[in-house]
């Protein structure tokens, strides 16, 4: 019997993929050979408990559908991983085996756990016998521990291949579940070979990236390698990866924003590959945006401030060309004070802003013009305006100047002084410039106001007005 069980066993078992059927096969030959009523295959699942996979049941036994591990008495746990198996029947009165015949309602009961590498118990294969019978001889244990364990080694292949894919799905949620985009492409042919949830959904999902090359999902209509990849910059002069390169990209079909960092590694089969993973930052790059509109925009007029007239003004100098010429208009408005002293600051601030909108309405002033503080307005211009074409443009705010602004309260007139620095001549930094505009303009309220004067003139004995050009 040993032998035409044993080579049984071998034929069902060896070369034949790990399916319920199979299991189940042997359980019936297992309990048919060695008169079992019930042959059972718990296997671990994620909630730490030893679940019924397959049985073979035809007496229909009362049998436990899943086992909690801590259910398991200590000792119980300790036979089951140092013998090849536990038998018992109700002839034996000990602690153990009463515990076993009660929790298994069965009057024999044979236990070969199933291990994984750590020693854990990550199932069992359980017979059962409810019948009164006499106890296995030596003989036939001998046999059955043969039978069992090559069973067991069958099993234990499919547990293994359950834990790889348990391990692989919860990496897959962990990878899915952390906001950050990540796919992996073959670093020379480009090939995609992973990419999670997060990454394919605004292209149509996993399937999308499935045999395609990155750009060809990524970039549509391209047909090579995008010119930013930065593959150069991820191994050396022996292709060994180095270093983790980032940078910020923006989407060209939505315009989020996203934080990408690039590394080279090796896949599990060998070759160099490619990961690519990013966090979407567009929020962070809109309150940039906002902070940046804080720093450099005036709140009430939305004009640029101080701060970015200094900053534009560099700009423009550093990229003068020789002998150009470039000029720095101040204004103040004159008898401002009155305005919110008899209307109200209400009033006032509208009046800013309809002044602020009128000196952007001007051409040559457009998207040069600064609120420089207060009822104080700068602006810049290059050397493509005469000096003639300058006092003329100053003549036509004159003359807005000589008609009332309509404001919600009331209509108010009042005047302009403006002062004039000239690049080179008058300072070469934007400092020096807006200094010697600020002197020149304070110099025309000294006189009375509603008037010009130009840098060269300050501290004339002349009466500086707007129709003096």
């Amino acid at each position: 019997m040993r032998n035409n069980m044993i080579l049984t066993f071998a034929n069902l078992l060896v070369g034949n993929k790990i399916d319920t059927q199979t299991i189940i096969h042997s359980l019936t030959l297992i309990c048919d050979n060695f008169l079992f009523d019930c042959g059972l295959l718990y296997e671990n699942d994620p909630q730490n408990s030893l679940s019924l996979k397959e049985n073979y049941n035809p007496c229909c036994m009362r049998v436990r559908k899943s086992i909690l591990v801590e259910e398991i008495s200590a000792e119980i746990c300790s036979q089951l991983k140092t013998a090849p198996f536990i038998y018992v029947d109700e002839t034996e009165c000990s602690t153990t085996n009463f515990a076993l015949h009660h929790y298994f309602y069965a009057k024999s009961v044979i236990i070969l756990p199933l291990l994984d590498e750590d020693s854990s118990i990550c199932g069992l294969i359980v017979l059962l016998n409810a019948r009164e019978k006499k106890r296995i001889c030596n003989l036939e244990l001998e046999n059955l521990s043969a039978i069992l364990n090559m069973l067991s080694r069958y099993v234990s292949i499919r547990l293994y291949q359950n834990k790889l894919a348990f391990a692989r799905k919860s990496l897959e949620g962990i990878l899915d579940n952390t906001g950050i985009d990540i796919y992996v492409n073959d670093f020379y042919t480009h090939d995609i070979l992973y990419v999670n949830k997060s990454m394919a959904a605004p292209y149509g999902g996993i399937s999308s990236f499935e045999g395609k090359k990155c750009w060809e999902v990524l970039f549509p209509g391209t047909t090579g390698q995008c010119e930013f990849c930065p593959q150069k910059e991820l191994i050396d002069e022996h292709n060994n990866p180095t270093k983790i390169y980032s940078w910020n990209y923006q989407r060209y079909f939505d315009g989020a924003w996203f934080r990408v960092f690039s590394a080279a590694f090796r896949w599990v089969d060998g070759r160099l590959a490619h990961v690519v993973s990013s966090a979407d930052i567009t929020e962070n790059k809109r309150n940039e945006e906002i902070i940046k509109n804080m720093a450099n925009y005036d709140p009430l007029t939305k004009l640029p401030n101080r701060r970015l007239l200094v900053v534009d003004c560099e700009k423009r100098i550093n990229l003068a060309v020789e002998n150009e010429k470039g000029y720095v208009l101040f204004f103040d408005i004159d008898g401002f004070k009155s305005i919110n002293d008899t209307l109200g600051h209400d009033a006032g601030d509208e009046f800013l802003v309809n002044l602020g909108e009128f000196f952007n309405s001007i051409s040559i002033l457009k998207d040069c013009i600064y609120r420089n503080g207060g009822d104080e307005f700068v602006a810049i211009i290059n050397g493509s305006i005469e000096e003639s074409g300058l006092i003329t443009l100053l003549n036509f705010i004159f003359e807005r100047f000589k008609k009332p602004w309509n404001l919600k309260t009331g209509n108010i007139i009042c005047n302009t002084s403006i002062g004039i620095a000239c690049y080179p001549e008058d300072g070469v930094t934007a400092e020096d410039l807006l200094y010697k505009a600020d002197q020149a303009m304070y110099q025309i309220k000294k006189a009375g106001g509603g008037g010009i004067c130009f840098g060269r003139d300050i501290n004339r004995k002349t009466n500086l007005n707007s129709e003096e050009g």
